[in-house]
């Protein structure tokens, strides 16, 4: 895979098929500012972050065509599955449609056929991947680009997320408690979302 290539053709893709381009940049941003940052817990590489980025900005793409009732995050995986892509192989494209879909609603189980399918090392990296794009997803909730970092920290048995922000992040943190359910299945640890000095919790 050749990575500048494959990046220009993701991005290609998205914009081509992505109503809201901002929303995907920041979700990608804050995934990929999760994946440098937590390497030493997910123990992935530079073809893994490049898929990474890829389901990021291509994890909404379904919204304008999406069937009643099927749900984007299911037709962004097929779409991502039935476009020509000439800078991805086949199975890093099967990676990046399951992070995709997974990036909302049930997490991965091996009931689900596609990803019973995977080879034990894609669905590893899907689950891993797709932990880190929930979380960057909940973080722009709002669609209004407030979180401008997120700085990890990993004392015993945790992740600390401290969230850097101009303004409020209640709304991304009500939804990131919720989406970091993957996350903490697949890191063994708990989350904690700082913002100032100030853990937020649900109950806030």
């Amino acid at each position: 895979m050749n990575e500048p290539d494959a990046r220009a053709e993701m991005l290609a893709f998205m914009r081509e098929k992505e109503a809201r381009p901002a929303h995907v940049q920041q979700v990608a941003r804050l995934a990929l500012q999760l994946f440098d940052q937590l390497a030493v817990l997910h123990g992935l590489g530079g073809r893994e972050r490049l898929l990474l980025e890829a389901a990021a900005h291509l994890h909404d793409i379904g919204h304008r065509t999406s069937p009643p009732g099927s749900g984007h995050h299911h037709e962004a995986a097929r779409m991502i599955r039935e476009h020509p892509w000439k800078h991805f192989s086949g199975p890093e494209v099967e990676v990046i449609a399951q992070v995709a879909r997974y990036h909302r609603k049930a997490m991965p189980e091996m009931s689900h056929e596609e990803f019973k399918k995977l080879n034990d090392w894609d669905r590893r990296v899907v689950l891993r991947l797709a932990a880190m794009l929930r979380l960057a997803d909940a973080f722009d909730r709002s669609h209004a680009q407030h979180i401008e970092r997120v700085m990890v920290e990993l004392p015993v048995n945790r992740i600390v997320l401290r969230l850097e922000s101009p303004g409020p992040v209640l709304r991304e943190v009500l939804a990131a408690h919720l989406k970091g359910d993957l996350a903490r299945l697949v890191f063994q640890r708990d989350l904690a979302f700082m913002f100032g000095d100030e853990e937020m919790k649900p109950s806030q």
